[in-house]
C-alpha cells in the first residue's frame, strides 16, 4: 500500500481505535506517537506498528493476529473511495501502466504459490480467497483468488490501490500460516522474481 503523509496520519488514525479494545488511551496515545513518524504506509510499517504494540505490552500478543488483521483491514476501508476515484479519472497512458501493473500482479500471485509449502498452499489462498470475500473494498467484485492455485489468471480490478490491498491481504495471510519472519523471506523473493520479469518500478506497486 502506497500513502502520503496524510494517510499516514489516517491509517494510524484507525489503528488507534483498534487498540481501544486492548490499551488505555495513554498507552495509545504513546505507541501512535512514534507511529506518524513513518513517510508512507506498507507492509513493513504495518509489521513494525504490530510488533512494536505485542512488545510494549506483551498482553497483546495473544491478540496478534486479530489485531493485524484488523489494521489492513481498517487501512484499506479507508482508501476504498480513493481508489475508486483514481481508477476513474486515469489517462490513456495510466491504463497502458495498470496493464502492466495486471501483468506484475500476476507473476505476484504465481511466485505466491510457488513459494509456499505444498502442506500450506491451499490454507493460505483460501484464507485470502474469504478475506478478499468479506472486506468491504472489494464489494460487489468477483475475485476468485482460489484460481491462482492452478496457475489461473482470474479477473482481478485494473487498479493500483485495489491489486496493492489484495498483496497486503495476501501478505497478512502468510504470517497468520507461516509467521512473520518466513513470510517476509517468502515475499522478498516473490518480489525478487516478479522484477525479473517485469520493471521494478511497476512491482514496487504492489508491495
Amino acid at each position: 500500500m502506497s500513502g502520503s503523509v496524510q494517510s499516514v496520519e489516517q491509517t494510524v488514525t484507525a489503528m488507534a481505535t483498534v487498540l481501544a479494545d486492548y490499551l488505555t488511551h495513554q498507552e495509545i496515545a504513546q505507541l501512535t506517537a512514534s507511529w506518524r513518524q513513518h513517510s508512507t504506509v506498507s507492509v513493513k510499517m504495518i509489521q513494525e506498528c504490530v510488533l512494536d504494540a505485542t512488545t510494549q505490552y506483551p498482553r497483546l500478543r495473544q491478540h496478534r493476529s486479530a489485531i493485524r488483521q484488523a489494521f489492513w483491514s481498517n487501512a484499506l476501508h479507508m482508501t476504498a473511495s480513493t481508489a475508486n476515484e483514481d481508477a476513474s479519472s486515469n489517462s490513456e497512458g495510466g491504463l497502458r501502466s495498470e496493464s502492466a501493473l495486471v501483468s506484475a500482479f500476476y507473476a505476484v500471485m504465481r511466485g505466491l504459490s510457488t513459494q509456499l509449502p505444498p502442506a500450506n498452499r491451499q490454507q493460505v489462498f483460501a484464507m485470502l480467497h474469504q478475506m478478499v470475500a468479506k472486506e468491504r473494498t472489494f464489494k460487489g467484485q468477483n475475485i476468485d483468488m482460489m484460481a491462482f492455485l492452478n496457475g489461473q489468471r482470474p479477473w482481478v480490478p485494473d487498479d493500483v490501490e485495489m491489486l496493492n490491498n489484495l498483496v497486503q491481504l495476501a501478505y497478512v495471510c502468510v504470517c497468520d500460516i507461516e509467521g512473520p519472519v518466513e513470510a517476509d523471506h517468502i515475499f522478498y523473493h516473490v518480489s525478487e522474481a516478479a522484477k525479473a520479469e517485469h520493471a521494478t518500478a511497476v512491482v514496487q506497486q504492489l508491495f
